[in-house]
């Protein structure tokens, strides 16, 4: 019989993904002792495999922290690629705005790049910190608070403790539903096809977004030659869409896609369902959840990847200030403090998401007229640059940054 283990860290983080590895290089650059789990392991990155259909649009604060934790040229060293214009506009071409970095004097409004990639380079540089110990392939099983202490078994029996439990696993998070913290969810009645395609003629130094009744279709660069296409609809048509070869594919998207796309090949596809998620408390007795296990948002304007990030800077700044001020940094206190300032920050942008979700895809008259004077008013100058700091995680009027800031 294995004899099992039972090991001491500061803190326990459930989900080795991009938040919850994130989060640990944070906390292990501040002294503390992690203990990261991880149901899977990453695979090796090669120049010559396909692109992924999973990816994100990181906005310049998410990659100045990836950049503070030392994991953002690992990602350089990969595949990612800028967009230096973002454009909105409705099927009537009313309304027409396109926001560009040079309005906020950077080369770029952000990065496209695949999750796994940014995945790939965090574990890269979690492999060069001591600070970090790393239980992989390892499932949470449960958990227990007594006396100030959380006490993590594994599926395999083994035990850690720590003065904090870190939910970073999820939508289906194991760490909320064993901490019994509830969550309100909606269901939009809608799915999304995302499509990884080759678009030799399409410009690629923009991404956009077009909205219709129906729902909105996206266009995202991942190289010189190809993007990714993100098309919402009933779920029904979606999943009709999902069962084509790629050639017919091709074919509907082309016909339905604005005419900016050009010819294109469809290379791989997928689908997932529409809804949101949040959880009432983000916070209980000796753990706090960050990112999915906390939020899921509509995938709309690709906020989702960069409020994980915002949480794990927001949970580990609130920690680094708590030990030096001397504080107990696992204490309630600490915890509602992150609680107060990130719930209130994701409750805005989920509702405001939805806003502009239900807003766009309403035919209304006096609704459309008001949403496209919207869009039209977005172009003056300061109201522009206020829109885009803020879509990039910016404060809306701060000194200026250059790429250097962020690279």
């Amino acid at each position: 019989m294995t004899e099992k283990k039972f090991t001491t860290h500061d803190i326990i983080i459930c989900g080795g993904s991009m938040i919850g590895a994130a989060t640990a290089l944070q906390l292990a650059s501040y002294g503390i002792r992690v203990a990261l789990i991880e149901s899977a392991s990453v695979k090796k990155f090669s120049p010559n495999q396909p692109f992924d259909l999973r990816v994100s649009a990181l906005s310049p604060q998410t990659i100045s922290l990836l950049n503070s934790i030392g994991a953002w040229e690992y990602v350089l060293r990969k595949r990612c690629y800028p967009y230096r214009r973002l454009r909105v506009w409705e099927k009537s071409g009313f309304g027409d705005v396109t926001f560009e970095a040079h309005q906020i004097n950077r080369e770029e409004l952000g990065f496209i790049v695949e999750n796994r990639i940014i995945r790939i380079a965090l574990w890269e540089r979690i492999s060069e910190i001591a600070k970090i110990d790393v239980y992989c392939p390892a499932n949470f099983n449960k958990f227990a608070y007594l006396n100030n202490v959380i006490k993590v078994t594994l599926d395999d029996g083994n035990q850690l403790s720590a003065k904090l439990l870190i939910g970073a696993d999820g939508a289906n998070s194991a760490v909320r539903e064993a901490s019994q913290i509830k969550t309100s969810r909606y269901d939009y009645h809608q799915s999304c096809l995302v499509a990884s395609v080759r678009a030799p003629s399409a410009t690629k130094d923009i991404t956009w977004q077009r909205f219709l009744k129906s729902g909105p279709q996206a266009f995202l660069p991942i190289s010189p030659l190809d993007a990714s296409l993100v098309w919402y609809h009933k779920s029904e048509f979606i999943r009709d869409l999902a069962k084509q070869d790629n050639a017919k594919l091709a074919k509907k998207i082309m016909h339905a896609f604005p005419k900016e796309l050009g010819e294109i090949e469809v290379l791989s596809k997928g689908n997932f369902p529409l809804y949101k998620q949040h959880a009432y408390r983000y916070v209980g007795r000796g753990v706090a959840l960050i990112g999915d296990a906390a939020h899921t948002i509509n995938p709309l304007a690709g906020q989702g990847v960069n409020l994980g990030f915002q949480d794990s800077a927001c949970l580990s700044q609130g920690i680094k200030m708590a030990m030096a001020q001397g504080q107990d940094w696992w204490s309630e206190e600490v915890l509602n403090r992150y609680q107060r300032q990130r719930r209130v920050s994701n409750s805005i942008m989920l509702h405001a998401m939805d806003a502009f979700y239900y807003g766009f895809s309403n035919d209304f008259g006096p609704l459309k007229f008001a949403r496209n004077s919207l869009l039209s008013f977005a172009k003056f100058p300061f109201l522009s640059q206020v829109i885009i700091r803020y879509a990039s995680g910016m404060s809306p009027i701060s000194p200026t940054k250059s790429r250097s800031d962020i690279t």
